[in-house]
């Protein structure tokens, strides 16, 4: 169940990150985290998004968090 939420959030995300929506992306992103603190791709997700808004420095920091999972 837990994987198929997962992926269903990654859905979510994404095509809200591909709809500009990406304040209601990052929600998403933070759900993944928020279960799997060590997922690569939420925090790479997340970082791509919050880059979109012009939050370099969070954006920074969710990048530095994927390359420690």
């Amino acid at each position: 169940m837990q994987f198929e939420q997962i992926n269903s959030w990654y859905y979510e995300g994404t095509e809200l990150f591909c709809s500009d929506r990406f304040d209601e992306a990052i929600k998403y992103y933070d759900k993944i985290i928020e279960i799997n603190p060590n997922s690569k791709i939420a925090w790479g997700y997340k970082a791509r998004a919050l880059s979109k808004l012009k939050r370099y420095d969070d954006a920074f920091a969710c990048y530095q968090n994927a390359l420690k999972c």
